[in-house]
């Protein structure tokens, strides 16, 4: 084929140079008047096809095609290749066009005579036609393929021909990803904390529109996808400075496991309220990467009504960093992880980030504490005691069955012995009969004037 014209006979070369010397070759086929080209000899199946193109249904080949040599067969183009299917089909061209369309290159998806798909598609698009120029592999060998890929669908995302937005996407990206994600939609717009790109319908952002090997089609894996927004956050200097760093942020949910891509009802994107949400995973035994067994927090929670502080208002982040740390156990701040230690201010930032410091530091506990006897402030006394004490030897960190979140016992030595503390609240004061000395009682009643060191802002949470 020459540039504007079909040869519709074989020997081309042989023609062309014929007819370049100005000779005239024996006919191929007789010269007199041919009722049809469509006949068993000659071009039979143009009309083999499912779906027909008009002309070549009607026979009416010289709609198209022009007659210039009788004697070779030889035809031409009515009008210019580029220009002979806008002779009939007349195409708005938008802002954004296919570049076939923009080549006049009509046949390298449509069959100009008949075709056995619909539109005159030289192929199935589901068995392949956009992977003639979009290479199936940059999708087929993905884990993960949206569903209109996989079913050659490509137009339920796309305009063949030309389109007013980028990429010849049917509609602008935040209204086509909706019309098939509604569920996502209706998250949204009860969600009081929506995610910035997905309210902004940025849904490519995170998410590639045909494959991936992430879940959801995400375009890599997190915690790199959040933090490829988030690289300058304290999060991930913190995630890849810290010694410790919480498991889950290592497993293949990572931040998906507490905070959700869309919207939440949650401050921070969480799934679901802070407490319920710690305890989706810590309602059962825990081993660290350090061999550690943490405890079953549901349980512990349930069977011991008496709570600190932050597990009332279920805020476990009052005192654990949720993502990573260099204190044990994530904590925010400093605090012993031995159980018996000298008891020193600086190590307790912890536990004075709510109480006063005061608490322990003086010895008059009018209006500072309500464990005292008199005005004796008795936790001075015990962490001033020359072997010293962390506050978890009387306290248990989360909850209790004693009032004050006492611990029930508390171990002894290196053995594994557990000592009783027996502890028993009184109306102006209590009693405890430990392992550690005789049974001590305590009462507020003969209050002395408090000290100039009284600090009564907290006197009522720390008491």
């Amino acid at each position: 084929m020459s540039v504007g014209r079909i040869v519709l006979s074989a020997g081309v070369g042989l023609l062309v140079c014929a007819l370049a010397a100005g000779q005239e070759l024996p006919p191929t086929r007789p010269t007199g008047p041919v009722a049809t080209c469509v006949t068993f000899e000659c071009h039979g199946d143009v009309l083999s096809g499912k779906v027909l193109h008009r002309p070549a249904a009607y026979e009416k080949c010289d709609a198209c095609h022009t007659l210039i040599h009788a004697g070779g067969h030889v035809f031409e183009l009515t009008v210019p290749e580029h220009q002979l299917c806008l002779f009939c089909h007349v195409q708005t061209h938008r802002t954004v066009v296919h570049k076939p369309v923009a080549d006049g290159e009509c046949t390298g998806c449509h069959d100009p005579h008949g075709s056995d798909h619909r539109f005159l598609l030289v192929e199935d698009p589901a068995g392949g036609l956009c992977w003639r120029c979009h290479p199936a592999e940059e999708f087929g060998s993905k884990k993960y393929v949206h569903g209109p890929v996989a079913d050659g669908a490509c137009i339920v995302c796309h305009e063949a021909h030309s389109s007013w937005n980028w990429k010849l996407l049917a509609k602008k990206p935040q209204e086509l990803c909706v019309l098939c994600h509604e569920d996502v939609v209706a998250r949204l717009e009860v969600a009081r904390h929506p995610h910035e790109p997905a309210v902004a319908g940025r849904c490519d952002t995170c998410h590639d529109p045909h494959a991936s090997d992430h879940p959801a089609q995400l375009r890599a894996g997190v915690p790199q996808l959040c933090f490829s927004c988030h690289e300058h956050a304290a999060i991930q200097r913190l995630v890849e400075s810290s010694p410790r760093v919480h498991g889950v942020i290592n497993s293949e949910e990572s931040c998906t496991a507490c905070h959700t891509g869309h919207g939440s009802s949650m401050p921070k994107l969480l799934a679901r309220p802070l407490l319920s949400l710690c305890l989706s995973c810590h309602d059962e035994p825990v081993e660290t990467p350090e061999g550690r067994r943490l405890t079953n927090m549901g349980t512990l929670l349930r069977d011991n009504p008496n709570h600190h502080g932050p597990i009332r208002r279920a805020d476990c982040s009052a005192c654990h960093n949720p993502h990573a740390s260099s204190n044990f156990s994530l904590l925010v701040k400093e605090y012993p992880q031995e159980f018996y230690a000298p008891f020193d201010l600086k190590n307790y930032q912890l536990c004075f980030t709510c109480h006063l410091k005061d608490m322990v530091a003086i010895e008059n506990g009018v209006g500072v504490t309500g464990f005292r006897d008199g005005s004796r402030n008795l936790h001075f006394v015990h962490v001033n005691k020359e072997k010293g004490r962390t506050c978890r030897a009387c306290h248990e960190v989360h909850a209790s069955k004693r009032p004050f979140h006492i611990s029930e016992k508390v171990p002894f030595g290196a053995g594994g012995w557990e000592i009783e503390i027996n502890y028993e609240q009184l109306p102006d004061g209590g009693r405890c009969a430990p392992g550690c000395h005789e049974v001590q009682t305590y009462s507020r009643a003969a209050e002395r004037a408090p000290s100039t060191n009284r600090a009564g802002s907290k006197a009522g949470e720390n008491e």
